[in-house]
């Protein structure tokens, strides 16, 4: 089963008149003369947020957002810690948000995120609304593997059946560690914690193997120009792939769901208004929105996106998936970071 139901349709263009602002803008505020800061990573998602979530929003309740980008997380304990916050609201992964709820971030009511059908399981704090919802996977070439695809994260680390570069993108958190253990025989649920031993010597026997790339990106353009025929790689980042025209397939087993969150800034000096942002993107045809756009998807499971077939194809699955523990990583990433970095220089 796909996060949410999802209705195959024609273009993006006709789906996105359908979803419209949703019945948000029936009770919304009126926030007229009100504006918000929306502090975000940039990249070409940011195009997709402005219509789907700013543009709406604006229209709906009559606030005017505006987006600074990029949004590094010095400049923003500078903001709060100095008590001079221009940011509002600001989005990053959930272990981020979690691990700097009532810190960083403001505490909200998140049973109105529950109300509006986000599932439970990506509300994981007080603080974040969870929005885009992102499988990290093994992708490979269809056309190489054809006769006899790759069935399990083992099959990553077997280098006699499948030799070759494996295109990861270069950060700890993109579940390396994670399918390393799995790879290695451990249970999905008896993961976490996770044994750091035993995952960086599972990624010792392919250390020669891996193309790190310095953005999501570039694991597109490593699969579409033919640098790697496999990859640990995000969901969207293969549909891009394949839309480019890519022979690209991906594992279903065992996919590593992550998530990312909207959070109102500690100190933020519109919190009515950006309260408002956080419950508007928590509807349904705000969440469908974005998968239409992005094909990733969405933790509002009333969310009904129409998407055309191929990127339905490369939507998560839920089926056997594994959710990242937030709780973990937002308590052990600093250290884990340093032992990876440590780890590549070896």
């Amino acid at each position: 089963m796909l996060i949410g139901k999802v209705v195959k349709c024609c273009t993006v263009a006709a789906v996105l008149t359908i979803s419209g602002t949703s019945a948000f803008a029936d009770q919304a505020p009126n926030l007229q003369g009100q504006k918000i800061t929306a502090a975000f990573f940039g990249g070409s998602l940011q195009k997709m947020i402005e219509e789907a979530w700013m543009t709406p929003f604006e229209k709906a309740t009559g606030a005017k957002v505006s987006i600074d980008s990029p949004n590094p997380r010095a400049k923003l304990k500078a903001q709060v810690e100095s008590g001079n916050t221009v940011w509002d609201i600001y989005t990053e992964d959930a272990s981020f948000v979690q691990q700097n709820c009532g810190v960083l971030f403001e505490k909200v009511d998140t049973s109105k995120f529950v109300a509006a059908g986000i599932d439970k399981r990506f509300i994981t704090n007080d603080c974040g609304v969870s929005t885009v919802v992102v499988a990290e996977v093994f992708a490979y070439n269809e056309d190489k593997y054809r006769n006899a695809p790759p069935k399990s994260w083992a099959d990553f680390f077997d280098l006699k059946k499948f030799p070759g570069k494996r295109a990861i993108f270069n950060n700890p958190m993109t579940g390396i560690l994670e399918m390393a253990l799995l790879a290695d025989g451990v249970p999905a649920d008896k993961l976490y914690p996770l044994d750091l031993d035993r995952a960086f010597r599972k990624l010792d026997t392919i250390k020669d193997k891996i193309t790190w790339t310095q953005s999501p990106g570039g694991l597109t353009d490593a699969l579409v120009n033919n640098q790697v025929d496999l990859a640990l790689a995000f969901s969207g980042r293969v549909a891009a792939a394949a839309k480019a025209g890519a022979k690209v397939e991906v594992v279903r087993n065992q996919q590593l769901l992550s998530w990312d969150q909207w959070a109102l800034v500690k100190g933020s000096k519109n919190k009515a208004a950006g309260i408002a942002f956080l419950n508007f993107v928590a509807q349904p045809k705000q969440q469908a929105s974005m998968t239409e756009l992005t094909s990733y998807a969405t933790a509002n499971t009333d969310g009904h996106p129409k998407v055309d077939p191929l990127s339905a194809h490369f939507l998560p699955v839920r089926e056997n998936a594994v959710f990242v523990n937030q709780d973990w990583w937002a308590k052990n990433f600093d250290a884990v970071n340093q032992r990876f970095v440590a780890w590549q220089t070896q």
